[in-house]
């Protein structure tokens, strides 16, 4: 018995080891990474710059809306570019990954909204 829980226990420890390690890993810059930001940026605006090809989808207090705030379906939005998806930097995880898998496209960027969108939701929501 002591022998068994000698193995699970260094099996946890090497699942944990390999987890951090990865966690640590930079990318390499000629490899392309997805970007998936849940969190907000440490200066307060938001994580993801938009380029002049991206469209902005909005999930705010579970709706969906486009850049002018009018309510938009996810899965049928187009774009040449990236699609980003702004969320709420104070939604909670389950959300955020349920609002993020009912938008399809293969360019995905998840971004949080800054001050400016907030006021600008909550104002309109009201």
């Amino acid at each position: 018995m002591t022998e068994i829980a000698l193995a699970l226990a260094m099996g946890f420890f090497s699942i944990m080891v390999l987890t951090i390690i990865s966690m640590g890993a930079a990318p390499q810059k000629g490899q392309a990474v997805a970007a998936a930001m849940l969190a907000p940026s440490s200066n307060e605006t938001s994580a993801v710059a938009v380029e002049s090809e991206d469209t902005v989808v909005i999930y705010y207090r579970g709706r969906f809306l486009d850049a002018q705030m009018k309510p938009v379906d996810p899965a049928t939005v187009k774009t040449r570019g990236r699609l980003i998806l702004a969320i709420d930097p104070g939604l909670p995880l389950g959300e955020a990954m349920a609002a993020r898998e009912k938008v399809a496209s293969d360019r995905l960027v998840v971004s949080t909204l800054n001050k400016e969108w907030l006021r600008a939701l909550q104002g309109e929501t009201q």
